[in-house]
């Protein structure tokens, strides 16, 4: 009631208030983040372990068991999961919903570093990670052609194509798949190295040594203070041939040429890329947490021609783009809430038969869909297809507060009475009425409040835009 009477002495002031919510709404949903579906974060953290060479069972007996036990005791742990494979063995953390995914990252990483003496010397430094949604990639971005060999694919998309991908706004990171890593090997004669009685390792650690950079202290000259350092790693093949392994009882130097063979070669290939049946590299694209999704794949498909240092006859291109799906779903949800829009406003027309009542209550549909947009803005929610799956179910019933309320003016408008009166005594009659209709629809969802799980993740955005347009309606 007391809306009414606000709106009725301050005609001028609603209506700028009302333009200033057209713009506010359509800033809003320029800066809306667009994605597929809301921010999931699911309470998961992953420990993984790399022990080459091993069997499953080792790993699971003398890597995994370990750290399950230590992992198992940190707070809010809901269940502890592992697998384990030859070479690698997991370590899953569930925890319990609602918990601070970050904080328990940095307990589980506390509790793998107390432990990490205990497990056996041969395994690689364990990696700790938490599941997140964007971990997605946003696109694959493939490099082939160009006469360049899968081991000259993978440096350039390393070394040129990722560091220049990763500069774009709101990009996270570019992944390299695919193509052959180099790597330079060598290939011992086991009859060699026991006729001088050496063994693998003395390779490995005569090779260490002779490939480093060694500190050597400062020099001054004048007001000038130089560091001095030895750098004596290889450059090129060759010079490895010639490091010394040992020098036998004789005085003559064994070295790693008189023990095998150097060969500039590559590591073992375990993926194959081919883009149009040639064998090429791909780089996964992920994007920043809360970046848009849409924008970033704009602005990646922009860079990809102005890359600098693409040899000639190189292409890169685009093999998996997430925005196509994300566009396809957001033009075809506004379709719909535009069809909608539209058959709801020529029923209206149809049982009122009144032009100007028409267009009085057609404008509820879009006023109040532009101060959602605002509302969504500011609680951090995102455009995706349950926000504007939310939209869409509400388009209907924005409308119905309006019907009630016109028909009850004109009705008392057919009594004789004044605009001014009609109004006011149409209002006073149904303002509780309305307000309860609205309330008992918005209600209904509140039992999404006490779900758990992805569940609630997904459905508290699609409840949000409901309860947030018809109470704008109201």
């Amino acid at each position: 009631m007391w809306l009414t009477l606000l709106a009725l002495r301050n005609r001028i002031g609603i209506l700028m208030l009302s333009l200033a919510m057209v713009v506010l709404g359509w800033t809003s949903l320029q800066r809306l983040p667009v994605d597929l579906f809301p921010n999931i974060q699911v309470p998961v953290a992953f420990v993984g372990v790399v022990y080459k060479g091993a069997p499953p069972l080792d790993i699971e007996q003398s890597v995994v068991y370990p750290i399950e036990k230590a992992v198992s005791s940190a707070s809010n742990v809901e269940h502890v999961e592992s697998f384990s494979k030859l070479g690698i063995g997991a370590v899953q953390i569930w925890f319990n919903w609602g918990a601070d995914i970050n904080v328990g990252q940095m307990e589980v990483m506390q509790r793998v570093t107390q432990i990490l003496n205990s497990l056996p010397p041969g395994i690689l430094q364990p990696f700790i990670v938490k599941f997140d949604v964007s971990n997605i990639p946003v696109a694959f971005v493939t490099a082939s052609g160009g006469n360049l060999d899968e081991r000259a694919l993978y440096d350039l998309a390393f070394n040129t194509v990722a560091p220049q991908i990763e500069q774009l706004p709101n990009v996270a990171a570019a992944t390299v798949e695919g193509g052959k890593i180099r790597q330079i090997n060598i290939n011992l004669d086991p009859s060699r190295l026991s006729a001088r009685g050496l063994s693998i390792l003395d390779v490995v650690n005569a090779v260490k040594a002779a490939n480093l950079i060694l500190p050597s202290g400062d020099m001054k000259a004048g007001n000038l203070d130089y560091n001095v350092f030895t750098n004596n790693q290889f450059k090129t093949v060759e010079p490895i041939n010639d490091v010394i392994v040992k020098v036998n009882p004789q005085g003559n130097p064994v070295r790693v040429k008189d023990l095998g063979t150097v060969a500039d070669s590559s590591d073992t290939q375990t993926n194959v890329v081919r883009t149009d049946g040639q064998r090429s590299v791909y780089l996964r694209v992920n994007k920043q947490p809360a970046a848009n999704t849409v924008q970033v794949v704009d602005s990646l498909r922009a860079a990809l021609p102005k890359m600098v240092g693409i040899p000639p006859g190189v292409k890169l291109g685009v093999s998996f783009d997430q925005s196509t799906y994300i566009r396809q779903s957001i033009k075809n949800l506004m379709e719909q809430a535009l069809h909608g829009s539209l058959l709801a406003a020529a029923i209206i027309l149809i049982f009122l038969r009144n032009l100007t009542s028409t267009l009085i209550i057609s404008v509820a549909i879009p006023l109040s869909i532009l101060v959602t947009f605002i509302m969504l803005y500011f609680t951090g929610q995102t455009l995706n297809v349950f926000t504007l799956g939310g939209l869409a179910l509400g388009v209907g019933r924005l409308v119905d507060d309006s019907i009630v309320e016109l028909e009850n003016i004109q009705r008392h408008l057919n009594t004789g009475q004044s605009r001014w009166e009609a109004i006011v005594q149409a209002a006073r009659e149904v303002a509780m009425p309305i307000l309860a209709s609205t309330v008992t629809t918005v209600v209904v969802f509140l039992p999404i409040l006490f779900v758990v799980g992805i569940a609630k993740l997904l459905f508290i955005p699609l409840t949000l835009t409901i309860a947030i347009a018809l109470f704008t309606s109201f």
